[in-house]
């Protein structure tokens, strides 16, 4: 359950980020000095890229006073400590918010790359009933019964009257808001709801509350109902008999014709919405195996320099930009993390050199048995061949004493002062492995592992670059 603050604050505060700013979010807490406080907000809903907004650091007397410019109603969140916290915020508006009590993160958390936070939404100095983030607070407490009750339940019953009789109670207190966005906020969460309970399946919804309506690329609950509509909706058209054409407009970067052919689906129509579902379609096949993904990068090119939406046009590139951090022919992401000497190491300095990276933890017995095959390796190819293992394991004691035991002499590097590393690198299991080549570009991603004959293929690849 959300945690709801509502608090006047009182205090004298110190300006910082940001000079001729519309948007102003201040207040006083003394044990926060010192902390360093980020507003970010999604770059778009379909990549959930971060951005930072505003920030600053809490002056000795506990102050803080952060602004920003945005231009319509926008969802902004921080991470604080255990916390992530989260408003609404509307330009030409200031929000003097009560932090939550201080509880800095354990070791252990921020050693856990799936550390969940505890969210809370921030309440504002005075109680408004009008006021955004109020109406939205209160339409989730009656909201979030009435989700568990029929996500439970409807399953398993033919008769939804019940469910459309709960809408309207959930509604009533709600009906005469002016608010735009809470409006188009409370449309769609009820539109999820009957989504999820599988009263309407996902062309109703379509027809209902995407085709010929606007496209609300700021509003989480529009978007949010929209990604789940519309997920892997390539795969899905791909079966029908409408949608035979679809591999092959795709493996030819025909971007006109991909949009024409899917014009032609009723669901869709024409316009910003065929749009949106284009891209949800490119971002979702980049992480299956159906299509190829330079064909798929080309027609994200394409719509990218044809666009004129800077809307859809910037979600494109966010795909772009996360979608090829990990493919070859990309640089992948940077770090900078400790040595077993705690030097501070960063991807850029092996610049020059092969760099065989990969990520191991040193209770996997997997990782154990292939530390011997990078070890044959390192003696063998050290001079053209940098290996750079990332541990993932919390204890560093531990890892410490592994090291000295083993005497391997490869660059091991510990990913707890970046945790996001792990996130960056989409590790989902261990040992994963990467080559990266002298001028920083993936050469191989992933890699095969030096069990599964990697020394093969990078004597082919130097070969092939007349390396050998």
């Amino acid at each position: 359950m959300k945690k709801y603050l509502i608090f006047i604050l009182l205090g004298f505060v110190i300006s910082c980020s940001y000079a001729q700013t519309k948007v102003r979010i201040y207040g006083n807490d003394t044990s926060y000095v010192g902390v360093k406080i980020e507003f970010l907000k999604f770059s778009d809903q379909i990549t959930n890229t971060e951005l930072l907004v505003g920030e600053c650091i809490v002056g000795d007397n506990g102050a803080f006073n952060i602004k920003f410019q945005i231009d319509e109603p926008t969802l902004i969140f921080a991470y604080i400590g255990i916390y992530k916290v989260h408003l609404y915020v509307n330009k030409e508006s200031s929000y003097q918010i009560l932090l939550p009590q201080r509880q800095d993160k354990e070791l252990k958390d921020l050693l856990n790359p799936y550390f969940s936070p505890v969210i809370v939404h921030l309440g504002t100095d005075v109680f408004k009933e009008e006021e955004l983030n109020v109406q939205i607070r209160m339409f989730n407490d009656a909201f979030l019964p009435y989700y568990n009750k029929h996500i439970m339940a409807i399953r398993e019953k033919s008769d939804f009257s019940e469910l459309d009789k709960d809408i309207s109670r959930m509604e009533k207190p709600f009906s005469s808001s002016t608010d735009e966005f809470f409006t188009n906020y409370r449309k769609y969460r009820y539109g999820l709801l009957r989504h999820l309970a599988y009263q309407q399946k996902s062309k109703s919804i379509s027809d209902e509350y995407f085709k010929d309506q606007p496209v609300l690329l700021n509003n989480p609950a529009y978007m949010e109902l929209f990604n789940r509509v519309y997920n892997k909706y390539f795969h899905h058209f791909s079966r029908t008999s409408e949608g035979r054409e679809l591999a092959n407009f795709v493996s030819t970067e025909q971007l006109d014709d991909l949009r024409k052919l899917l014009a032609a689906d009723k669901v869709l129509g024409k316009g910003e919405l065929l749009d949106m579902v284009i891209l949800k379609g490119i971002h979702d096949e980049f992480y299956d195996d159906n299509y190829s993904r330079n064909a798929l990068l080309e027609i994200l090119n394409t719509f990218i320099i044809e666009n004129k939406n800077p809307g859809l046009t910037g979600i494109a590139k966010s795909i772009r930009d996360k979608t090829t951090k990990l493919l070859t022919g990309f640089a992948p992401p940077e770090f900078q993390l400790y040595d077993r000497d705690s030097n501070l190491v960063s991807l850029k300095s092996f610049e020059g050199k092969y760099v065989y990276l990969n990520f191991c933890s040193c209770f996997s017995y997997t990782c154990l048995n292939e530390f011997k095959f990078l070890s044959m390796l390192f003696e063998k190819y050290k001079d053209r061949l940098e290996i750079v293992t990332i541990i993932v394991d919390n204890d560093k004691d531990v890892i410490n004493s592994f090291l000295e035991r083993s005497n391997y002499k490869w660059i091991f590097l510990h990913y707890g002062n970046q945790s996001s590393v792990i996130k960056d690198y989409d590790i989902r299991g261990f040992p994963i492995y990467y080559l990266i080549d002298p001028y920083g570009k993936l050469a191989i991603a992933p890699a095969p592992s030096p069990g599964e004959k990697f020394e093969a293929r990078f004597l082919k690849l130097l070969r092939a670059k007349g390396e050998l």
